[in-house]
């Protein structure tokens, strides 16, 4: 059972039942059922904290994929992002966890805040932090919902690009300037990870085929980025645009994140830095 077919839970869904899987597919919105019966052999209407319907959905499934992601139009005051972001990311995990032993969840590098002290990668034995900011705190409850399996697993990953319909990084800092003034949540001098979506479906399909469980950090294991101001200022100055102001509201590690667990069981990213044209460009020939 894929819980949230978006990008990823399509994705997922073709090269689960090309394997030979049988799929089932959740989505919020009865108008999107036909569409997706071309991903899934079935396709249920429900919201994960809808434990009795998801336990429904989900009988004679041996693995629970959850996918979902919350939906920033759905938090536009403090007291929104809670709600939205608790109902979205735990409630749906602890449906999940409820009635399969098998739960494999999506979860966020957000839960290691800036990393905290200290100058070693940060690997999965990191202790999370950032235990205030929505984003951060709901993920980390999320994820105990999962372990609460002893065959759960939670894959975490840095932020996605290169679905169909995503904003480019140049787009991205464009709509920067237009709806934000120029201004940026993150900080100036956090390592820009970012993972490509087939990547990200790529790792879920390797968990499931390798019986993985516990904790993985899924990102490049052989490169680490530039930070946020090095990738944005080269895109700013590439595109004739100011330089964006780093707020440093949203907390993001600023040292190495290493994927060496995941990738000891066989698993490579395959796609390159989407901005390396735009830091080359900066680089003295």
């Amino acid at each position: 059972m894929i819980l949230g077919m978006g990008h990823v839970g399509r994705a997922l869904g073709s090269i689960l039942r090309a394997s030979g899987h049988k799929v089932v597919g959740t989505t919020t919105s009865p108008d999107k059922v036909e569409a997706l019966q071309e991903f899934a052999d079935e396709v249920a209407v429900l919201k994960g904290e809808e434990s009795d319907k998801v336990a429904a959905a989900a009988r004679g499934c041996d693995v629970i994929v959850v996918t979902v992601a919350p939906n920033v139009k759905n938090t536009r005051t403090p007291e929104e992002r809670h709600a939205h972001y608790r109902a979205t990311l735990v409630e749906s995990c602890a449906s999940a966890a409820r009635c399969c032993s098998r739960p494999i969840f999506l979860s966020s590098f957000s839960v290691y805040g800036d990393g905290g002290i200290g100058s070693d990668a940060i690997t999965e034995d990191t202790p999370t932090s950032n235990h205030e900011e929505p984003s951060s705190l709901y993920y980390q409850q999320a994820e105990q919902e999962i372990l609460s399996q002893t065959n759960g697993c939670v894959l975490r990953f840095p932020d996605m690009y290169g679905a169909p319909g995503d904003l480019s990084f140049p787009e991205r800092v464009k709509l920067a300037h237009s709806y934000f003034g120029g201004k940026a949540l993150f900080g100036a001098d956090a390592l820009l990870y970012a993972i490509h979506f087939e990547d990200v479906v790529n790792a879920v399909e390797h968990t499931i085929d390798k019986g993985l469980t516990g904790v993985f950090n899924v990102c490049d294991n052989e490169r680490i980025p530039a930070t946020n101001a090095q990738v944005f200022d080269a895109i700013c100055a590439a595109e004739g645009l100011e330089k964006l102001d780093f707020l440093n509201q949203i907390k993001a590690p600023n040292r190495k994140i290493s994927a060496e667990k995941i990738y000891s069981s066989g698993y490579r990213v395959q796609h390159n830095d989407p901005n390396a044209a735009y830091l080359a460009q900066g680089q003295p020939a």
